[in-house]
């Protein structure tokens, strides 16, 4: 599979701000009206943390700013000659605003508003229009709250753009770990079992008496996973590891535990060597989450 957030911390809080997303409604929403799209919006989550990221920033998002404002003739005609661009200051605003809003250290107080066309704008209100995919902007300096509304909905876009059904998710998983693991037999490589005794072994070297008590968090109880059998290609693995397929896993005290220290551990699922090792603590300040994290050489 291939790996798309190694630090389940940051899954976790990815995870806490997403509770309040999904029981919102409009622009992007997405309604819990039942146990079953519960099922599938959290399947979605444990998927998509680069795309959670990218909705944030507004990356691949086709209403941000910088794409919504692509000709600005073309959609003044279409919607009136409303549409305007984005002004120097307010793309600076915006920019600042994404990175508290990822952040968690600020957040809309509304909803943006919806109007279903041009002709349900109201002038000198913001709103998303839903049948061009656009913003109306007034015609003066939008507010911090209206940049944050715009932010807010642009992430709810990209999360419904981006949705899968539970059954499509696990079709998807099954089959990349069908492949990796038949590259990793073809290779004579080690078991799932193995890497695990292996990551035990480099834990208890690498934090000593804390490893007592931490266990195997597994990575996909449900398919019967004990961990994620990626292709280690992140930033932190050594240029001449990339590439390679590794077992990555996560020992930690248990979701009753106060103790928030976790061990990662990637070991070569090929030859069995530490491909990387990580302690990591984290801690809630207010509505943010802070971790220290400590890399070990092996």
């Amino acid at each position: 599979m291939k790996k798309k957030s190694r630090k389940l911390v940051i899954d976790f809080a990815v995870v806490l701000m997403l509770v309040n997303v999904f029981s919102l409604t409009g622009c992007g929403s997405m309604e819990n009206t039942s146990a079953q799209e519960e099922m599938e919006v959290q399947s979605e989550i444990s998927e998509t943390g680069q795309d959670v990221t990218a909705a944030i920033t507004g990356a691949e998002v086709s209403c941000d700013e910088d794409s919504v404002q692509t000709s600005n003739d073309k959609q003044g005609a279409e919607t009136g000659g409303m549409i305007r661009a984005y002004s120097d200051t307010e793309k600076e605003r915006m920019a600042k605003l994404k990175e508290s809003y990822q952040n968690e250290t600020a957040k809309p107080e509304k909803m943006i508003q919806e109007v279903d066309s041009a002709e349900g704008v109201t002038e000198g209100t913001l709103c998303y229009i839903i049948s061009t995919g656009e913003y109306y902007l007034p015609d003066r300096e939008l507010t911090d709250e209206e940049l944050l509304e715009i932010i807010d909905c642009n992430f709810r876009i990209t999360l419904n753009t981006n949705r899968k059904t539970e059954a499509e998710w696990e079709a998807e998983d099954r089959a990349k770990r069908a492949e990796l693991e038949a590259n990793v037999k073809a290779a004579d490589g080690i078991s799932e079992e193995e890497a695990i005794e292996i990551a035990q072994k480099a834990m208890e070297d690498d934090i000593g008496e804390k490893a007592k008590g931490m266990q195997l968090r597994p990575w996909e109880e449900r398919y019967g996973w004990k961990t994620d059998l990626c292709i280690a290609d992140w930033s932190e693995i050594k240029e001449e590891d990339r590439g390679a397929i590794g077992y990555y896993m996560q020992f930690d005290f248990g979701d009753d535990s106060d103790d928030t220290t976790s061990y990662h551990c990637t070991v070569n699922a090929v030859d069995g060597s530490i491909l990387e090792a990580y302690r990591m603590e984290y801690t809630f300040e207010g509505d943010s989450i802070s971790w220290d994290t400590v890399y070990y050489e092996h």
